[in-house]
């Protein structure tokens, strides 16, 4: 099929190179002879051979004229001309999970075998895919490949290894349309899986299938399964030399092991508990024939049944920890351990000091300075010593040994020292800051929080975030009066708490970094509010420090495969190590403040600010190896896979458009132009005569 197919009388043009190639004389050459008197005149007698020379440069010129010529024609490519697959062909995806349960006794091994067969038993005219799913990723191992070449997607298998991350089943569904791809055919998606009752996402909504896909469940975990774990280690609220462990168990028989703690790698306590049997639960039976009914599931038959257990907890705790001021790693371990490792260490970060605040302040005889120093040290949890310094004479020191920075007239800081808060801030740490009277515009610390006039006027407060843990008091609020205040404009990334009865932010909450900061817009003074002679103003400030306080302590543990926020920035930068002490950040990285860690153990974040520690612990609900309840499992066979969206009615205007191969004819007529051009230049340049 061609758009213009009268064009195509031009390939009578091959005629055109096909005489040129054969009228072509070769000039004789001639030599120079010294006389002529000697010889016989006669007659010279020239024949022209009539003979094609320069095959290649013929053949490039016909191909030319033809390449040209089809060109515009116009050939089209319909979808009769191009081989269609097979209308019942489906696309199995093998979806492995590879969550730290996974790697229970014979369960990885048993995985890899059911994938095997169900790569053996495909039919040569389906197509098949390889993933693997742990955490919050799911990774494809081999895109969609004929059933014919499956002996590639086979040796992948082999090279395949269990994580120790956690899989959550309704983030595989919920995201099986990105990894499937578009457009498909039928799929047949094989979710082979141990089918942890913790894999289970809290909305059942999210287990929804794609389109046109059947889910068949490969069940490899193995019968009574249990496991021995430690959950936590914490220290005592009421006894800060003292730590806590919680130690899981869902085996059915006691059992005895050795817990022990380990300070900065040495160990210092030993302990020898018996942890009690947990209470079995009814036994979970496949039914016979292997299959489950319902519309888009089936089950595997299951080699043996599967119980689940109801995990019982037993605390272990170690006492009179004498340690020096600083950082420690803490690791609490089990032994023996059993056949998941991982989930017998816990690793935690205890900061043993006595906190400190710093008042950072424009005048040390002021009466704010007084205030914030007053109220600070009459709280008794936190307990908190207070150090002052004017703000025009901080020195280079670390503020990393601080708890918390209070910082009555932001303004009166230099850019120097408002940049080292913010890395403080960033890193971790927690500040609370006051506007001043003369708040200038141009804030080195609050650059970005818009401040106007001032308006003299008494008002109240209008509005208390109550839920918030700073303001559970939010009915004294009401009797603080106010004389005076300025317009704010707080960012959009910014929290209002407290907002007066016109509107004008009184409380700020930032969030920067992995630290937070509280913005009081009103100087503690008394020509600006009585909110100092209240006896809320001393209740605030505790319940301030004892929220900024906890937020820098959550900074140091993580999960594996969670974003933690590393407070490393441009202007400072750092660099991060791993548990094996190998550097995870290159050199262009070295100020990202988002760290994805895939180990369990310490890593050490070096920043502006100091070194500190993070302790990485595997997910707690990898280590519960009950199994998904019976009902659980029959509510998912019920949920049906959405439908495709119908087709729009005019059925013959959706089909395949033809395609023009005009655009890729051209492309070759200039390839065989530059062709063209070097062979002419090679074979017909003149012959120049050489001089003897």
């Amino acid at each position: 099929m061609f758009l213009a197919p009268a064009l195509l009388f031009g390939l009578l043009a091959i005629g055109l190179p096909l005489w040129l190639h054969r009228v072509a004389r070769a000039n004789p050459t001639q030599h120079q002879f010294a006389s002529l008197m000697l010889l016989e005149a006669s007659e010279t007698q020239r024949t022209a051979k009539r003979t094609l020379r320069y095959w290649l440069l013929l053949i490039t010129r016909i191909l030319l004229l033809i390449a040209l010529v089809l060109a515009f024609a116009g050939p089209l490519l319909t979808a009769r001309m191009v081989p269609q697959p097979n209308a019942n062909a489906q696309l199995h995806a093998i979806l492995v999970d590879s969550s730290l349960s996974m790697q229970h006794r014979g369960r990885w091994q048993r995985a890899l075998q059911e994938a095997e067969s169900v790569i053996a038993a495909l039919p040569s005219s389906d197509r098949v895919m390889l993933l693997t799913g742990s955490g919050r990723r799911i990774a494809v191992v081999s895109p969609s490949t004929p059933a014919g070449n499956a002996g590639a997607v086979r040796a992948l298998l082999k090279d395949l290894k269990p994580g120790i991350e956690r899989l959550d089943y309704g983030f595989a569904m919920s995201t099986a349309n990105s990894w499937l791809g578009s457009p498909r055919p039928k799929v047949q998606l094989h979710l082979i899986s141990d089918m942890q009752r913790s894999a289970a996402p809290l909305r059942f909504a999210d287990l929804q299938l794609p389109a046109q896909t059947q889910l068949v469940m490969h069940d490899v975990s193995d019968g009574a399964a249990g496991n021995i774990y430690i959950t936590a280690a914490t220290v005592m609220p009421l006894d800060t030399h003292s730590l806590q462990a919680t130690v899981g168990n869902s085996v059915t028989e006691p059992q005895q092991r050795d817990v022990i703690l380990r300070v900065d790698d040495k160990e210092v306590s030993r302990k020898t508990v018996t942890l009690a049997a947990a209470a079995a639960q009814p036994e979970i039976v496949a039914g016979e024939g292997g299959t489950a009914r319902g519309a888009n599931l089936s089950m595997q038959p299951v080699a043996q049944p599967a119980t689940f257990n109801s995990a019982s907890f037993t605390k272990v705790t170690f006492s009179d920890l004498n340690l020096s001021p600083g950082a420690h790693r803490m690791e609490v371990v089990l032994e023996p351990g059993d056949e998941l490792p991982q989930d017998d260490r816990f690793y935690s970060v205890i900061e043993q000091a006595d906190p400190a605040a710093l008042l950072i302040s424009r005048d040390a005889e002021s009466d704010d300075t007084a205030y914030f120093a007053a109220a600070i040290g009459a709280l008794s949890a936190p307990r908190l010593t207070v150090e002052q310094r004017v703000a025009n004479s901080m020195d280079s020191g670390g503020l990393s040994k601080y708890s918390l920075i209070v910082v009555s007239d932001p303004s009166s800081l230099s850019s120097a020292a408002a940049r080292r808060i913010q890395s403080y801030v960033a890193a971790g740490g927690a500040v609370l800051a006051t506007l001043s009277e003369a708040q200038e515009k141009d804030d080195p610390l609050l650059g970005d929080l818009h401040s106007g006039e001032v308006k003299n006027r008494t008002g109240k407060v209008g509005e208390v975030a109550s839920t918030h843990p700073v303001l559970r008091e939010a009915a004294d609020w009401n009797q603080v009066r106010f004389f005076r205040h300025r317009d704010i404009q707080p960012t959009a990334d910014d929290k209002v708490l407290i907002a007066l009865d016109d509107g004008m932010p009184l409380l700020i909450e930032r969030t920067l970094g992995a630290g937070r900061m509280l913005i009081l817009t009103v100087p503690v003074d008394r020509r600006w509010s009585d909110m100092a002679i209240h006896p809320l103003f001393v209740h605030f400030i505790g319940a301030a420090a004892s929220y900024l306080t906890q937020a820098e302590a959550t900074t140091t543990s993580a999960l594996v495969g969670s974003t933690v926020t590393t407070g490393l920035t441009a202007g400072g930068g750092g660099q991060i190590f791993d548990p094996q002490g190998r550097r995870v950040l290159a050199l262009a990285q070295s100020t990202t403040d988002r760290l994805i860690p895939d180990q369990a153990g310490f890593y050490e974040i070096r920043g502006s600010e100091g070194a500190r520690w993070l302790a990485v612990n595997v997910d707690a609900r990898e280590s519960d190896l009950a199994t998904l309840p019976p009902d659980f499992v029959a509510r998912w066979q019920a949920l049906r896979a959405q439908e495709p969206t119908p087709a729009v009615a005019s059925a013959p205007a959706a089909e395949a458009k033809p395609e023009s191969l005009g655009p890729w004819l051209l492309w070759l007529a200039a390839i065989l132009l530059l062709a063209e051009t070097l062979l002419a230049n090679r074979h017909l340049a003149i012959r120049r005569e050489v001089p003897q």
